[in-house]
């Protein structure tokens, strides 16, 4: 009996602590709860009123006392006086005056104090001389005879008490209605207070659709206002103005409203009194007697004497409630209806007819308070029985006036009457006189519902089977509950068991359903079902979400938990996000409430997004889902431009404003008043008069969110003379930055300064794409939930963008940003890393290392060794590169334990174990073995990276700038000790020699990293290099261009080089001297017009060969520089080959023409300088246009020279030169043949012209070969690039051919050295005197003899030497 009372304390509560405070109990409350729950209570008195021993009694004693002063009486009475009479036997503990009494003039007085009133009978039988209110009075006109006096007055209160679900301790609503239903009462709490009634009115519980639905009990009803305010109950009519059952728990306050209210009459009785609307029926009146105060008419009365045992209850005289138009209709009850007047008045309801000068509903309540009126109305006649009279238009059937007798006021006729001596027991009523046709009976119909449930068992087929035990027990329970919810059922067929767990599906048939039977009956079958097996109560509504932005906090709310599941407090929770369990953590924090969950997310990503599932779990399964897959709103992106930027100051200066928005946002520029859109351009114009040093700021904002989303225009007006102005980027003077823009789907800014030269160029980049930067922002905030879903959205994203990616420093930075995060993550949360996940990792770092983003990596290789800030993006990685490696081999480190093979375009990876030795080939280009280990099983990783050269900088301990990584990086980890491991590199490139064997060291040059031999050593040098190191980490091989690193090459080269241009200078100054000499003839003219040419190409070719070796030397490369020495050599040596050409056909022309050729001078000119200087420059610029742009023109960490190993491009070379030779050779054998069988007509040949073609023949025949020989030492060198006698040969050769072009196309001809020592003679003769000859002189003039024809002159005998000229 614990509850009971508990209910009873909690009910009394108020009144419990008014009564003690005021009559003067100081008691404990945890005591008075012990007694109430019929607990025992300690032995000491808890109660203690002033002054009480153990045997004492309290007596009331009424005194009369005759008084004038009544203000000092009652000043003593309120100072509640404490005395003793009788020897102290008696104590007087409180008094108080209750009534005075004074006569007046004409009559006698007795007036209560205040909070005390005379008794209803006593105001009746002594006369009340004031107003008699609320059956009692203030004044009588006599003091009673009996001793009565006046009462305290007392006070109906109304104690509203809400009850928890919590406190019940597992009873049910159903107890407590059944106990206060059977409440004994009154219960006397003191001699001023008790409870008379104790009623339950309002009983709330979740509904079908997850808020509350609060339902009246017997008795009580809502108020049409609150209805109307809150909706009615599915299940649920609205009648009377009023309803049983809401959609919601009123704010206010407001309960359930008693349809009848009783109260304590004046004859110690209840008073039942019917609200407005409704009445007590005739026999209820008559049985109970009506009330003094009330009248008994139409057959009904509002009041009656007592609360009718038999559970009978006001009925409603008429009923309204809202109609289809937004008003009311007020429709009568049976045996009432609206008179003609108001029918007519107020319109009649659409379904209802106007009959018999009446109608029974109408389309608004009569504001003047008319109500239907009976249409029989049955009162008391006068030999106490009941006489019913019918309404005008109204009479009793024929039998019923035989059976029950006519009242004798009344006649009867046409087989009727208009009033009888009783109510029919039968129902029966008067009928009207007009009768209408019955309608025909309905039509039966069939209606069909189809319904499923969710079991929480493992389907089987054989569900489907009717014998099955759970086919049955479903079939049973389905079919009692139709039976039992539905009226009109006929018949319940399951349909299937379906796989999903087990979903049931059964359609049940009926002739109609009525409100609230079909949610009765699937509460009910899932209440049985639940009984027996696991059941799963899907929700009908979803999770509530509202999409935020990306990194907004998020919280899901699943519930709140229908009864009907019948959870207690012991139930779990789940969240899922696909198929996926969402695990508790840093970003994801689950909470457990009265009756739902919540799932908070602190920041809401792009791996977030999903269809999420909640299910709470206590035997059954309360299951929630999301209305589709939650996701994000796509984050404004708002850009301006310019962001920051000098304007000057002067009047019509302006610059344009440009604030865009990516759709479907729209911005507005402030503090311009324009209409927001998507993209605003505003031309800002200056005022020379309000030029100020503060600058002019322009807002741009996104309209619905405008403190979260907007960028700043800041313009400062300046004066005076500039040294950059430029319409994009405004005016500066040295060193000053513009702020602007990125492009439209870049997070960002550009920074351009001015430089010394007079032009803005482009410092700093920070943009970064937006789906990168997104991703950035997450991966500062991975957790295990999120690390799958976002390495594969961020391979997706950087394969997508690749095109973009590879060709961006910033955004590479920011993606190994990312990884450095993900490694960082891993490790410190001790994450596994399966191979899906880890396939992601491998797919993002391949498309950083493609051959696409080697320039990328230079520059971000470049800005780190240098500390530049041409290419920034605010990251913490001062070496990407390094960090990159650092984080694959982090990530490695935590693989799990299981074996697997990766395999992408760049990158392989595999995960082995072994116990006691491992050799492998991965790729046939990495061979690995490990010859012995400690005999323990442990596992290996290996990932080969195909292009890993692109981003590691071949900087290495000896910080040598010659260095190429001429292997395949390969990182190898083990979860053993491993001390001796062996590696096989396959060669890149051919023709690199030196190598070293390497390991990545994070630390060196202080922390940018770079390559280390430590504890690594070469082994093996073959057709691959072979390492032996004893340890392991990230391997690779690194090699020199240069293989042959000789002093005496060097040696040879320059001298050579030097003596070669000092030849080709002398050649050229000789050249100048005899020009006009020695070409008297177009043959001659020809001969000096190529040998000149070809002096020139050379001497120009060898001086840019300088140029490229110092531009190569250089510690920091110049590529561009590089190229145009490349070019400038590849041309002019190509043009001394073509010039050598030219003479050979000169030669060739002359040979078999001479005779009779029509050539001009001029014509063979052009035609010379056409094929000498034409052919090379096409050659020359087909080979850089080709090979430039995929930047395979020159060769890399080499001389300026063509490429060899890449694009071949040296064949540009090598092959015209040695086609040239070639024709050249034959040129010259065609013309020694020619020359021989024709010696006569040579030898009739012009002497000038003869030693023309001689002096053209023999510098071929000794050029020819020469250069022919030394480029073929050049292909050599290519062919064995390590042969120290070829490298030599082709130094020394290469080095000298100035020089043989000096002797064999100048000094060996016998025309140059006549017309030197011409100059010579006559230099002499001027010098001395006529008949002496220097001895200079003689000696040129008899080594002159040698080349001349000697002719001798027998006519003066002396002997003379002639050279033809």
């Amino acid at each position: 009996m614990a509850l009971p009372k508990a209910i009873g304390y909690m009910i009394i509560l108020l009144a419990i602590f008014y009564s003690l405070e005021h009559q003067g109990y100081r008691e404990p409350l945890n005591t008075f709860f012990k007694e109430l729950l019929g607990i025992k209570a300690s032995h000491s008195h808890a109660r203690e009123k002033r002054v009480s021993t153990i045997n004492t009694r309290e007596v009331i004693v009424q005194a009369v006392v005759d008084a004038s002063d009544l203000d000092q009486i009652r000043l003593l009475l309120s100072s509640d006086p404490v005395f003793s009479v009788l020897d102290g036997s008696v104590l007087i503990s409180s008094a108080e005056a209750t009534s005075v009494c004074s006569s007046n003039m004409t009559e006698y007085e007795c007036r209560c104090e205040d909070s005390l009133a005379w008794s209803y009978n006593n105001c009746i039988t002594y006369g009340a001389c004031d107003e008699i209110v609320g059956d009692t009075c203030n004044c009588i006109n006599a003091l009673p005879e009996d001793g009565q006096h006046c009462q305290p007055v007392v006070t109906d209160l109304v104690v509203d008490v809400r009850i928890p679900v919590s406190v019940l301790e597992g009873y049910g609503v159903s107890f407590i209605r059944t106990y206060l239903n059977s409440y004994p009462g009154p219960f006397i709490i003191n001699d001023f207070t008790q409870i008379i009634d104790l009623n339950l009115t309002t009983v709330c519980y979740p509904g079908l659709n997850g808020g509350l639905q609060c339902r009246c009990e017997e008795q009580f009803a809502w108020s049409c206002d609150t209805c109307i305010d809150h909706t009615v109950c599915s299940n649920t009519t609205f009648t009377n103005d009023s309803c049983g059952c809401i959609n919601a728990l009123p704010p206010g306050g407001e309960l359930c409203e008693p349809i009848t209210m009783c109260y304590p009459g004046l004859n110690g009785g209840l008073q039942c009194q019917c609200e407005e609307q409704f009445a007590w029926s005739c026999d209820t009146c008559i049985d109970h007697t009506v009330c003094s105060n009330t009248t008994f008419t139409n057959d009904s009365c509002s009041c009656i004497n007592a609360l009718p045992p038999g559970g009978e209850l006001c009925e409603p005289i008429t009923m309204c409630y809202p109609g289809l138009n937004g008003g009311l209709q007020c429709r009568c009850e049976e045996q009432f209806a609206w008179s003609c007047d108001t029918c007519i008045k107020h319109t009649v309801c659409s379904n209802t007819t106007f009959t018999n000068d009446s109608c029974g509903c109408i389309n608004a309540l009569p504001p003047g308070g008319e109500l239907c009126e009976p249409i029989t109305m049955c009162y008391p006649g006068l030999n106490g029985r009941l006489q019913c009279q019918c309404e005008e238009q109204f009479a009793w059937s024929c039998d019923t006036c035989i059976k029950h007798t006519v009242c004798s006021n009344t006649t009867f006729t046409n087989d009727s009457c208009g009033c009888v001596n009783a109510l029919p027991p039968g129902g029966e009523l008067c009928e009207p006189i007009t009768r209408t046709t019955p309608p025909p009976p309905p039509t039966t119909t069939t209606v069909v519902e189809k319904f499923r449930l969710i079991m929480n068992i493992k389907y089987s087929k054989e569900y489907n089977n009717p014998d099955n035990d759970v086919h049955q027990n479903v079939n049973e329970i389905i079919q009692a509950k139709c039976k039992e919810t539905i009226e009109t059922f006929k018949s319940a067929t399951i349909t299937s068991f379906t796989e999903g767990s087990t979903i049931v599906e059964y359609t049940v048939r009926a002739s109609s359903f009525g409100k609230g039977e079909l949610q009765a009956l699937e509460s009910g079958i899932f209440t049985d079902l639940a009984n027996t097996y696991s059941m799963i109560y899907q929700s009908s509504t979803f999770i509530p979400f509202q999409s935020p932005f990306l990194g907004e906090k998020v919280i899901l709310t699943c519930g709140p938990i229908p009864l009907v599941v019948g959870f207690t407090d012991r139930w779990t929770i789940e969240w899922k996000i696909g198929d996926k369990m969402i695990l508790a953590d840093s970003v994801h924090k689950i909470a457990k409430n009265k009756n739902s969950s919540t799932l908070t997310i602190e920041r809401f990503f792009i791996t977030d997004q999903g269809k999420y599932t909640c299910l709470l779990k206590e035997g059954n399964v309360f299951r929630q889902t999301s209305n589709g897959v939650l996701s994000v709103k796509e984050t404004p992106l708002v850009q301006v431009d310019p962001m920051k930027q000098k304007v000057k100051c002067e009047d019509g200066n302006s610059v344009v404003l440009a604030c865009t928005v990516n759709s479907p946002y729209k911005v507005k520029l402030l503090p311009v008043v324009l209409e927001p859109a998507n993209s605003i351009s505003h031309t800002y114009v200056a005022d020379s008069t309000k030029c100020s040093p503060t600058p002019v700021v322009f807002t741009c904002q996104e309209e619905t969110s405008p403190n979260l989303f907007q960028e700043k225009i800041s313009l400062e007006l300046v004066r005076g003379s500039f040294l950059c102005d430029d319409p994009r980027f405004g005016v500066g003077n040295l060193d000053d930055t513009v702020e602007f823009s990125c492009e439209p789907d870049e997070v960002g800014q550009r920074i351009a300064a001015c430089l010394a030269n007079g032009s803005w160029a482009i410092v700093e980049i920070n943009c970064i794409l937006k789906p990168i930067k997104q991703l950035l922002d997450q991966s500062q905030f991975l957790t295990n939930n999120s690390l799958p879903e976002f390495l594969l959205e961020l391979s997706n994203v950087t394969i997508t963008l690749s095109a973009k990616v590879v060709v961006s420093p910033t955004n590479i930075n920011a993606i190994v940003e990312i990884l450095t995060n993900v490694a960082n993550t891993v490790t410190s949360s001790n994450i596994e890393i399966n191979k899906d996940l880890m396939t992601d990792v491998l797919k993002t770092a391949g498309v950083l290392t493609r051959d696409e983003a080697t320039n990328s990596w230079e520059t971000l290789n470049n800005k780190s060794a240098s500390n530049s800030s041409v290419i920034t993006s605010n990251f913490t990685n001062e070496s990407p590169s390094s960090s990159l490696l650092l984080s694959i081999e982090n990530i490695t480190s935590n693989l799990d334990k299981s074996s697997f093979n990766i395999e992408t375009t760049s990158i392989i990876l595999t995960k082995t174990t072994f116990t006691d030795s491992f050799t492998d080939d991965f790729n046939s280009s990495v061979g690995i073995d490990i010859p012995e280990s400690d005999g323990v099983n442990k596992s290996i990783t290996v990932i080969t990276f195909f292009s890993m050269e692109n981003v590691l900088p071949a900087r290495a301990v000896d910080n040598s700038t010659s260095n190429v990584i001429n292997g395949k990086v390969v990182l190898v980890q083990s979860t053993g000790n491993i001390t001796n491991i062996t590696i096989e590199f396959n060669i890149i490139n051919d023709s690199l020699k030196t190598p070293q064997c390497v390991f990545w060291n994070f630390d060196l040059f202080g922390g940018l990293g770079g390559w280390d031999d430590e504890g690594c050593e070469v082994s093996l040098v073959n057709e691959t290099v072979t390492c032996n190191c004893n340890h392991l980490t990230s391997f690779s091989i690194l090699m020199s261009p240069f293989g042959l690193d000789l002093p005496i090459l060097d040696y040879i080269t320059y001298i050579g080089v030097g003596i070669s241009m000092l030849s080709l200078v002398i050649c050229l100054i000789i050249e100048a001297i005899i020009w006009r000499k020695v070409c008297r003839n177009n043959t001659a003219f020809l001969r000096h017009v190529s040998i000149v040419n070809i002096a020139v190409s050379l001497l120009i070719a060898d001086i840019w060969f300088i140029i490229g070796a110092a531009i190569s030397d250089a510690e920091v490369k110049n590529p561009p520089a590089c190229t145009a020495a490349t070019f400038f050599i590849h041309f002019f040596y190509l043009a001394l080959f073509f010039w050598m050409l030219a003479s050979a056909l000169l030669l060739l022309y002359r040979t078999i023409s001479v005779f009779g050729g029509d050539l001009s001078k001029n014509a063979l000119l052009a035609i010379g300088f056409c094929l000498g200087y034409g052919a090379p420059l096409i050659i020359a610029v087909i080979t850089i246009a080709v090979t430039a742009p995929v930047e395979e023109y020159i060769r890399e960490n080499e001389a300026c020279w063509l490429n060899w190993h890449k694009s071949k491009a040296l064949l540009a070379f090598v092959i015209p030169a040695l086609l040239i030779v070639v024709i050249n050779l034959c040129i010259l054998i065609i013309v020694l043949y020619k020359m021989l069988r024709r010696r006569g007509v040579v030898d009739s040949a012009h002497p000038a012209e003869k030693n023309a073609l001689a002096v053209i023949a023999r510098t071929l025949a000794f050029l020819t070969p020469f250069f022919g020989l030394t480029w073929g030492l050049g292909v050599g060198t290519m062919i064995d690039p390590f042969n120290i006698g070829i490298h030599i040969a082709f130094a020394f050769f290469n080095s000298l051919q100035g020089f043989f072009i000096l002797v064999f196309g100048t000094l060996l001809d016998k025309k140059v050295w006549s017309e030197i020592g011409k100059m010579t003679s006559s230099i002499g003769t001027r010098s001395t005197s006529a008949g002496n000859s220097s001895s200079g002189q003689g000696f040129f003039r008899n080594w002159r003899r040698r080349d001349g024809y000697n002719i001798s002159s027998h006519d003066s005998g002396v002997s003379n030497s002639y050279v033809n000229t």
